[in-house]
């Protein structure tokens, strides 16, 4: 950091010689009506027109970057910044940069990520459309709530403000328009102050080239968050399956079962079988996937990562294999007396001792998961398991 900037402004830009240097007069403004000792840095990704040229005219430090992409650009302005605070926001006049004086409000009261709302300010006409409005940031942010604990109300906002410091210790490495989601949602693993102010949002310049594409980078925003939040990608749905498969598995064997009058039958004891053993597999998925990102480096935000890192040893994992193993091993055999009885009685087909061995089957299969499960798991706490 340079000593007398507090805060520095960093605006990604691609193409927008229409608004830039509105954008970085309007900042330097800010500047001067509050008081605050700051730089405007534009991270040139590219453009093809006049764009550096203006906003270096404008008052602006223009850094030329040649990576492209939303994230990249980014990544570099925060790089390249020198103030203790940063501000993000985007260089098609779309945000209102004389509101930089709410987010050091709240920079200065204690907050570590200060985020925008236009969801919860004022969307002017003409500058979100319905699709993104009313359904794909409601839905991405309602995800990332529900995954990360984030508490905001609006994840899709390219303004934000931040402590540099606190930011450059998160790792950030999105090039995309998912860096804008892989901030926040590192923000909240790493347990930050995240406070939200409400501001304007603005139609961008008529004739504009608009670098959002809807589906294809609100796929990526939620490919980012599925495969950092492992629990909801993995351990819940398999576990749900799992314990259906569990409840179907245990109404088949011990009394007739029926939905809408039709008597539930071998198939179902097959399919039931399958939900047992799919519902393991997933779950065990999700295991994987919290401990890869714990040894990683990233701290664990739930019990039941802490619980298998904790105690979890190969030697407890084949233990509890074998036992299972052995079970259905034995009630294999008991599956196989009863068949032995049914054929020596003259043959035919016996739903019971079928259901049985369905059952001993699945059990089995279980068994062995469990085991070489318990041997991958090891290889992912090497240093543990050889210790």
């Amino acid at each position: 950091m340079s000593e007398g900037v507090t805060l520095s402004v960093v605006m990604p830009c691609l193409n927008e010689e229409a608004n830039v240097a509105t954008c970085v007069k309007k900042a330097l403004a800010a500047f001067a009506q509050a008081g605050i000792a700051g730089e405007v840095v534009v991270v040139d990704n590219g453009s093809k027109d006049r764009s550096a040229e203006l906003a270096a005219a404008a008052g602006a430090r223009v850094v030329r970057h040649d990576v492209k992409g939303y994230g990249a650009a980014l990544r570099r302005g925060f790089a390249e910044a020198r103030g203790e605070f940063i501000l993000m926001g985007d260089a098609d006049n779309t945000y209102d940069y004389t509101e930089i004086p709410l987010f050091m409000a709240g920079l200065r009261a204690g907050d570590d990520l200060v985020m925008g709302t236009r969801l919860g300010g004022t969307i002017h006409p003409g500058a979100m459309p319905w699709l993104h409005r009313y359904v794909g940031t409601p839905v991405l942010t309602t995800v990332l709530n529900l995954f990360f604990r984030a508490r905001i109300t609006d994840t899709n906002c390219g303004m934000r403000g931040f402590r540099k410091a606190a930011i450059d210790g998160l790792g950030l490495k999105c090039n995309g328009m998912e860096f804008a989601s892989e901030m926040v949602v590192k923000a909240a693993r790493a347990r930050l102050k995240i406070g939200e102010v409400p501001i304007n949002y603005y139609a961008s310049t008529a004739g504009r080239v608009v670098h959002l594409r809807s589906f294809h980078d609100g796929w990526r925003h939620l490919r980012f968050m599925l495969v950092l939040a492992p629990k909801w990608l993995f351990l819940y749905p398999g576990t749900l399956l799992f314990l259906a498969g569990l409840l179907l598995t245990a109404l088949l064997q011990f009394k007739e079962a029926h939905i809408f009058g039709v008597p539930l039958g071998l198939s179902t004891a097959v399919f039931a079988g399958a939900m047992l053993i799919l519902g393991m597999q997933i779950a065990q998925f999700g295991i994987y996937a919290m401990i890869l990102d714990s040894t990683r480096g990233i701290v664990p935000d739930d019990r039941v990562t802490r619980l298998v890192m904790r105690h979890f040893t190969l030697e407890k994992g084949l233990i509890t294999a074998t036992l299972i193993l052995l079970a259905g091993l034995v009630l294999g055999g008991v599956t196989a007396v009863l068949l032995w009885q049914v054929a020596a009685a003259g043959g035919g087909i016996s739903v019971t001792a079928t259901k049985l061995a369905t059952l001993s089957i699945s059990i089995v299969i279980l068994g062995i998961q469990i085991m070489f499960a318990s041997f991958y798991v090891s290889l992912l706490e090497l240093e543990k398991t050889l210790g």
